[in-house]
């Protein structure tokens, strides 16, 4: 019965998610391209190359850990399943969502021993915030560091009870999938995992392992871990000075500065407060978290305590608060804003509410905030799908499926036009459906059945330096050059897009480079080097 209903629960919430997928034609940009890139680029390989494969598998992306691209190129071939590359890839981060959905429930059942209802809310409302419905539909690396937290959170109500080897393994599996998702995923599980080296140095650590060996799942994990801790630690090998850069200029200092604001803590934390709630309570779950932890507090009051509750579950509901405190307290010291940072800290959540409605026995408490939950729930996906308007406090990453295919198949035709032999050629505007991200993507996409691989490469990240971007035109000895007429140019340029329209007036004045005629409505040019 309790996994039936962890079952029904699971498919409900994550059924509109697939809809959504499958409605959307959006050429990806930027960084979920780039992922989309490398995690067919790996599959190509894996086709025709094993040396090819481990290169790209250890170098293929550099500054961002490759978790992300190393589970996606497993789902590459059931694009013919799903009707394109696109949707086979995102359903890989549904896999993701389901699984730490699933270690929620498992939470709740091991918070609530003698409830049913809660584990169920909990995972409801996980999967009702704004943020878990908009990246259901990003192919973006969050979704994989939930699945690291729920994991730690897991490890922490089960470790006093399990023998060393068994917390050894799971922590390793965790540690390395969290570092394979996101470099910053450790300050994510702190204070969990020092939490459970506490209780591990106090079991005898050479004890049971033939007892753990015997368990048909321990031995999966272990050959697991065997296999993905090398090629964890040889990617952070490789990698460790970009992915390090990356981590700076993406939290504090100039670029970072482009995506938020500097001030002091208590005004970020004020910003951060606000977009907690946007994220994961607006409009309706907060009601639902007040009914659950007003009517729990008046259950333990009325009773003089609570239904016993495992000392590891405990544990458990203290480190989700604490760390969720110290998570708003570093993203308060930094620069950058971005709510996708949040995106884990709904596993903590989902622990706190389960835990307060805990004592909860009265079912029409629990119907109440389970109906709210699943108003939440319907709306937020009713504003995903187009079919309600937007609300008041709605999240920069809930949007609507672009179903018009016009910008996706103009991007095949210009992907079909340029990539015809292997070689570079570089796209002179960054515009979210129009980069070299995006272009690069289709290209790979194409090779597959094509076998010709073409790059695309941009000016220079942001470059600001006319010359400096002429120089790299001449250095890729490119064969096209792809940009956006003056009139669809953005006036002024942002700060990515700086030399875009002086680099158009050079390679239009460039006599080795003539124009190829292409009908586009929105002012594509494509321009061919003699």
């Amino acid at each position: 019965m309790v996994e039936l209903l962890c079952l029904v629960s699971l498919i409900g919430t994550l059924i509109p998610n697939l809809v959504w997928i499958a409605r959307d034609h959006t050429p990806w940009p930027y960084d979920q391209a780039w992922y989309g890139e490398v995690s067919v680029n790996l599959w190509f390989n894996l086709t025709r190359s094993l040396s090819g494969w481990l290169r790209t598998m250890l170098a293929g992306i550099d500054m961002k850990p490759p978790g992300v691209v190393w589970l996606g190129q497993l789902f590459v071939p059931l694009g013919s399943v799903f009707g394109s590359i696109e949707s086979a890839l995102l359903f890989s981060v549904i896999v993701a969502q389901a699984l730490t959905l699933y270690l929620v429930f498992r939470i709740g059942r091991a918070i609530a021993p003698d409830s049913y209802a809660a584990p169920v809310l909990g995972v409801v409302f996980a999967s009702a915030g704004q943020i878990f419905v908009g990246l259901s539909h990003q192919f973006m690396v969050e979704p994989l560091q939930a699945l690291a937290v729920a994991w730690t959170v897991f490890i922490v109500i089960r470790c006093r009870e399990w023998s060393a080897p068994r917390i050894v393994l799971h922590m390793a599996g965790s540690l390395f999938l969290g570092l394979l998702a996101k470099a910053t995923t450790p300050l994510y599980c702190l204070l969990p995992f020092l939490y459970i080296g506490l209780v591990l140095i106090r079991k005898p650590l050479f004890l049971g392992w033939q007892d753990e060996w015997r368990n048909n799942s321990m031995r999966v994990l272990a050959f697991s871990v065997c296999v993905v801790g090398p090629l964890t630690a040889g990617w952070y090998a490789v990698n460790l000075k970009a992915a390090w850069r990356h981590v700076r200029e993406a939290s504090s200092g100039e670029i970072a500065l482009q995506y938020g604001t500097r001030a002091s803590v208590p005004a970020k934390l004020v910003v951060w407060l606000k977009l907690l709630d946007r994220s994961f309570l607006s409009p309706y779950l907060g009601w639902a978290v007040a009914i659950a932890i007003l009517a729990g507090l008046a259950y333990r009051i009325a009773r003089g305590g609570t239904r016993a509750i495992p000392s590891g579950g405990i544990f458990a509901v203290v480190l989700s608060a604490l760390q969720c405190a110290l998570l708003l307290l570093i993203f308060s010291m930094n620069d950058a804003v971005d709510s996708r940072y949040m995106y884990a800290m709904y596993v903590f959540l989902a622990t706190i509410l389960m835990w307060a409605c805990a004592p909860i026995t009265n079912r029409a408490v629990f119907l109440a905030a389970f109906a709210i939950c699943a108003l939440q729930l319907i709306t937020v996906h009713r504003i995903a799908l187009g079919a309600a308007g937007t609300a008041s406090e709605q999240g920069e990453w809930l949007g609507t499926p672009h179903e018009d295919r016009s910008r996706y198949n103009q991007m095949e035709r210009i992907v079909a036009m340029t990539s015809t032999k292997p070689g570079y050629n570089i796209v002179g505007v960054e515009e979210p459906w129009l980069n070299a991200n995006t272009a690069s993507f289709f290209a790979v996409k194409r090779s597959l059945d094509t076998g010709v691989r073409s790059y695309y490469t941009s000016l220079g990240y942001a470059e600001k330096n006319v010359a400096t971007a002429v120089k790299r035109v001449e250095d890729f000895k490119i064969m096209f050059y792809i940009t956006l007429e003056e009139r669809s140019q953005t006036v002024p340029p942002n700060f990515i897009n700086i030399v875009s329209l002086p680099m158009l007036k050079h390679i239009s004045e460039d006599p080795t480079f003539h124009p190829v005629p292409l009908a586009s409505a929105d002012g594509v040019l494509i321009f061919q080097h003699k």
